[in-house]
């Protein structure tokens, strides 16, 4: 049955809105994903501050444009759009641990990031990223060599002098 005109501009509203508050959105092609895993992939995101959604690649489209991304190039497949509201780096995160983990059903094809459209490649690179958190901590751990390292020094001359 076809969807109505109004269901268009309701979903294309939809779309349009999810798209203005995301941080970043991932195209993911789910051709040969079953239902179970899709089950499984919505309650990774549920938990974790990221929407899935699925729409017909004419209305998606339509969204993008009327959200103002014009240079998105033609999507293949079934198209699924994760969209996250938080850290730029986890949506695609998740989104690459799924597939590795479930090594079937799932590919990423692209998605917007800093308001224009980056390929599968930075995506991926994308969610290579550590979180904020292991970040913070890599530098501090960084910043305290030095001082551990003078203290080390220190107590060695002391024990040379004694």
């Amino acid at each position: 049955m076809p969807i109505t005109r109004e269901k268009k501009e309701t979903i294309i509203a939809d779309l349009k809105k999810l798209f203005e508050k995301a941080s970043i959105l991932v195209f993911v092609n789910f051709h040969g994903l079953s239902v179970a895993k899709e089950r499984k992939l919505r309650g990774q995101f549920r938990g974790a501050e990221i929407k899935y959604k699925v729409a017909k690649k004419t209305l998606l489209k339509k969204a993008l444009e009327s959200a103002g991304f014009t240079d998105t190039p033609e999507l293949e497949g079934e198209i699924g759009i994760v969209a996250g509201y938080g850290e730029v780096t986890e949506p695609p995160a998740l989104t690459a641990k799924f597939i590795k983990a479930e090594k079937e059903g799932l590919k990423i094809i692209g998605g917007i990031y800093e308001a224009r459209y980056v390929g599968a490649d930075i995506i991926k690179q994308l969610g290579a990223i550590p979180s904020r958190e292991v970040l913070l901590t890599q530098v501090a751990f960084i910043l305290s060599q030095p001082v551990r390292s003078l203290a080390r020094a220190l107590k060695e001359v002391e024990k040379i002098k004694n």
